[in-house]
Parts: C-alpha cells; sequence; structure tokens
C-alpha cells in the first residue's frame, strides 16, 4: 500500500527531472549569446539612442559584419574598418565594436561592449549602460 501512495510523488519527480534535462533549440539567435555571428549583408543603424536620439548622425553609414570578426562601415564616399567580438563580462552576453585608427565621432560612439539584447538574421538590437553616469545608450541594426 506504501508503493502505491507514493507513485505520484516519484512520477512528479521523475517528471521534473526529465524537462529539466531538455536542451532548448535557439538556432534563431534571437535573444543573446556570446557565439552569435551577424548575417551576411549590409545593415543600417535605424535607432541610436544617447541621452536622445541621434539615429540621423547614422543616415549615410551602411556596416557589413564578416564571419571572421571583421567589420567595416562606408557612407558611399569613405570606408572604416574594424572589428566585432562576442563575449561574456559580468555576467551579461556582449558584442564588442573597435575601429581601428581615426574614425568620426558617429562611429566612436559605437566602440563600446554592448549588453545583446536581441540578433536574429534581420535585425539586432544591442544596450550600453554608462559605467559613470547610469544612462543606457541603445543601438539597433537593421539588415537592408
Amino acid at each position: 500500500m506504501k508503493i502505491i501512495k507514493s507513485i505520484p510523488a516519484i512520477l512528479f519527480f521523475a517528471l521534473t527531472a526529465l524537462v529539466s534535462c531538455q536542451s532548448s533549440d535557439d538556432s534563431s539567435n534571437s535573444g543573446s549569446g556570446s557565439n552569435v555571428t551577424p548575417a551576411a549583408g549590409q545593415w543600417k543603424i535605424t535607432y541610436f539612442f544617447d541621452k536622445k536620439v541621434e539615429t540621423g548622425n547614422y543616415s549615410g553609414y551602411v556596416f557589413e559584419f564578416g564571419a571572421n570578426g571583421s567589420m567595416s562601415a562606408f557612407n558611399g564616399s569613405q570606408t572604416w574598418n574594424g572589428t566585432w567580438a562576442t563575449g561574456v563580462d559580468d555576467s551579461a552576453n556582449k558584442f564588442v565594436i573597435d575601429f581601428s585608427g581615426a574614425v568620426p565621432s558617429a562611429l566612436t560612439e559605437l566602440e563600446e561592449d554592448w549588453r545583446i539584447i536581441e540578433i536574429s538574421d534581420n535585425f539586432m538590437h544591442f544596450e550600453h549602460t554608462s559605467g559613470g553616469n547610469g544612462d543606457t545608450d541603445v543601438v539597433k541594426f537593421t539588415k537592408n
């Protein structure tokens, strides 16, 4: 009789263990992740916020992200090269952008360790919280 009374508890623990051991399929790269790669092709910044909306500063720029961590930004007449990388810092998945040499101030604004909010094949959303004053910058890329 004790065995029959224990069956519901045994089933509960077995199902709980089974559910917690299942792996999720996150093949879309939505959400965050440290091993994500931006999709090949051209990207534009469709939203940039740094204390105020500054999206217009990026209206002439097109960005390309290489699978090897290289990147470029061009505005129709000039190209600037740099790198991107993903990693984890302060328990958050990050997307780091760095340009080589002297670049326009709009591109300097992108040189941060951005917290990954979302990365998909057509959209990327990153945020950066300033260590000094706690302001949060936001950048959103949309694939052309």
